[in-house]
């Protein structure tokens, strides 16, 4: 987040839109710089459908500070139950669910340095014996697994990254980006030309084993303020919830302009003119313009399914490269980045 003021601007106001806009049930933010009264007037100020919870380091309320930003349209904020492990590092928040049930949050700003973020999961660890695990472990690692999650490619601290996975072991989780995109290159932070543009995916989401099956549109993107690092996002659904399928197919209207379609419906369609034709001189329970008529639907619905498989697929991998292009595009303002992700979703 870098702060709350932006050359005079509140960020928060940009933040309760773009949780509206995007409908986020929750949002997990770091450098928030935010002091407990702050947080108490933000909490009470009309007009902003957020909640907030959030940690701050009272000696340094400039630097560092986590906060868990819940939708109120959408999100349960009564009986929310927080345990502030490391102020301004390592927020625990307990978000009622689905009826007895309740997500565990932990948000985390990791220090940059690699001796002390060695030292900050061991912290970590030991701050969550007696408290419910979470869920989900999310926000600035400042430190990658892999060294293709960095560019140019490069592998941090042995040390700092061996404790983050014993962290992660005993919490039983997993990075549900990189599960759902095991071969793509895709950067959360980036530098300036200035600093020498280097890239590095240290904003991440882990998310437990028995939760990922249940848990779908993994993405990237623009965040929509003012800030170096991108927008990790995902919709994560309760175990609990009930069996929903996919409903009744509908015709993608943008399939309508394929020519070849155009051509064989239009071909059936003089089969049918046909049919009924001579249906219509010697009617049975077989020949009749009815059953004319349903195998005509049958068999556009069939043309136009294959049609909508073919094309489909196509159609989303070029707004994702144009998406990610977009996301990685440093020439591109915050604000154009947040618009061309509206536009490509």
């Amino acid at each position: 987040m870098r702060g709350r003021w932006h050359n005079g601007s509140d960020k928060w106001s940009s933040i309760n839109q773009i949780v509206k806009d995007q409908k986020l049930g929750i949002l997990a933010l770091q450098e928030t710089h935010l002091t407990k009264e702050d947080e108490t007037i933000l909490n009470s100020t009309p007009g902003l459908r957020i909640h907030i919870k959030s940690s701050i380091d009272p000696a340094h309320t400039n630097a560092k500070g986590v906060a868990i930003v819940m939708n109120k349209n959408l999100v349960n904020t009564s009986g929310v139950k927080t345990h502030d492990l490391i102020p301004g590092r390592a927020l625990l928040v307990v978000i009622p669910w689905r009826k007895d049930d309740s997500l565990r949050i932990l948000a985390i700003y990791a220090p940059n340095d690699p001796q002390t973020n060695q030292y900050f999961w061991d912290h970590v660890h030991s701050k969550l014996r007696g408290l419910p695990k979470p869920d989900i472990m999310l926000g600035d690692f400042n430190l990658v697994e892999d060294a293709l999650d960095r560019l140019p490619p490069k592998q941090d601290s042995q040390g700092a990254t061996l404790k983050l996975n014993e962290l992660k072991t005993h919490l039983k989780l997993r990075d549900g980006w990189r599960s759902e995109h095991p071969d793509l290159l895709q950067f959360t932070f980036a530098q300036s030309a200035h600093q020498g543009g280097r890239q590095s995916r240290i904003d991440r989401i882990y998310i437990k084993d028995e939760l990922l099956p249940f848990s779908r549109e993994w993405n990237i993107s623009a965040p929509g303020i003012h800030t170096d690092h991108q927008l990790i996002s995902a919709r994560i659904s309760s175990k609990k919830m009930p069996f929903v399928g996919t409903g009744r197919w509908s015709l993608p209207l943008f399939i309508l302009k394929n020519k070849k379609l155009g051509e064989d419906v239009i071909k059936l369609g003089k089969i049918l003119q046909q049919e009924i034709q001579s249906s219509s001189e010697t009617r049975t329970n077989d020949s009749n313009p009815q059953i004319a008529f349903k195998n005509f639907k049958d068999s556009a619905i069939n043309i136009c399914r294959s049609t909508a498989k073919k094309l489909i697929p196509m159609k989303r991998n070029k707004l994702q490269s144009q998406l990610q292009a977009t996301t990685n595009d440093p020439t591109l303002q915050d604000e154009d980045k947040r618009i061309a992700w509206l536009e490509t979703t």
